[in-house]
This record gives structure tokens, sequence and C-alpha cells, in this order.
């Protein structure tokens, strides 16, 4: 069930700022060979799938739990994100295309358009890959992939791992500061991790640990 307390704090966690991001330092590469060039694409899913995860948030020191059931439609770079309690009841469901994001169905605390905006960049930072070819990438002696992105706005998504290891992805804005990271590991199920955390550091400060529950391809 979800907690009502933690529900209201999970509403004031997502407007308030934190004034600092994570000092990881940033990975320095240098454009690599094409062979390795898929192997920056591995931790996306390519075929349209599904899946179901238990989740647990924690937002200002008050948490709730939930099930999140995401659809994905990686050719169309299509998503779906459903949040539901145990028992089944909806409290969010929205659509992420091209187009922007369309929320199909939203009930108090979720109905703000910054967690519906929040959400589905988490979604689609987990699941979707950058649109930009990659400015930088390598592989390790280990068969580690380290690969980066430069967008246009000059934010940068960093990946590094491997399908045996586990995967990082940080998200850094324009100044280098890294304001998400998500740690994915292992059993890969049908290419999804099995586990996942998800931490926020700017604008909002929040934390997602997320277990797969249901894989489907």
């Amino acid at each position: 069930m979800i907690q009502r307390k933690g529900l209201n704090i999970c509403l004031l966690g997502f407007l308030i700022l934190c004034t600092g991001c994570a000092p990881i330092s940033k990975t320095t590469l240098s454009q690599g060979s094409p062979e390795e060039l898929p192997g920056c694409y591995s931790v996306f899913p390519i075929e349209p799938w599904e899946s179901v995860h238990s989740l647990e948030a924690t937002i200002q020191g008050g948490s709730f739990s939930a099930l999140g059931v995401t659809k994905g439609e990686p050719s169309e770079r299509r998503l779906q994100s459903i949040l539901l309690t145990p028992e089944g009841f909806i409290l969010f469901d929205a659509d992420r295309q091209e187009s922007g994001i369309v929320v199909n169905k939203a009930v108090v605390p979720f109905d703000s358009p910054a967690f519906a905006r929040s959400l589905m960049e988490d979604v689609s930072l987990l699941f979707l890959p950058p649109q930009v070819k990659p400015t930088a990438w390598g592989k390790e002696t280990d068969g580690t992939m380290i690969c980066n992105w430069e967008d246009r706005d000059d934010s940068h998504t960093e990946i590094s791992g491997s399908m045996d290891s586990g995967w990082r992805i940080l998200r850094r804005d324009k100044y280098r500061r890294v304001i998400k990271e998500i740690v994915l590991n292992g059993p890969f199920v049908n290419g999804l991790a099995s586990h996942i955390e998800l931490q926020a550091f700017k604008p909002a400060v929040y934390r997602i640990r997320m277990t797969l529950v249901q894989p489907s391809p």
C-alpha cells in the first residue's frame, strides 16, 4: 500500500530544488572504432517489449511503494509508463512520443506536469538511447564499453559497463555536473536488468529502486 505521508513528502520533494550535484568525475574518451560502436546500445531494448517492476521510491526522507508497467516501441521511440498500487489501481498513465508527453490518467499527487515530465524523462533515460550518435566511445580490455553522447544544449549522457558486469548511466548538465545516475545490475532477462537504482540530484533529489517482476519480449 502506498503510504499517505510518503505521498505528501513525495510531492514536496519534486518541487524542492537541490543546490549541488554528485561529484562523479567525467571520463575522457576519443572516438573508437566503428566495430565497437554497437556496444554503446547494448543496454537498450531494440524490439517492442513490456515489463513489470516493483518500485521503492525515497524522496526527502519519505517513501512509497508501487508497481510500474512499462511498454516500449524503440523503433518509434515510444514509451508508455503506468504506476499502480499493489491492488491494481492506476495512479498514473502516460505515453511518451516524438510529439511530446500525453497523460492518460493521473491522480493526486501524481497529477502535476512536473511529475509527468520527470517520470517520463527517467523512463526515457533508462530505455531509449540518445537520438544523436555518440561523440566518443571505447572498449576496455575487460570488455567494458564506455560511451558519451553530447546533446545540442551541451548536456551529456555517459554509459559504461557490459551485460556481464552491469551498466551505469550518467546524465550531466552543460556544466558537466551529474544530475542523474542509474545503475543496472543483472541477471539480464530478455535484455532487461533485474535490478535498477536511479539517483536524481537536480532539480529534485530522490532515489528509486526497481526490481524486475515480469519481462516479456
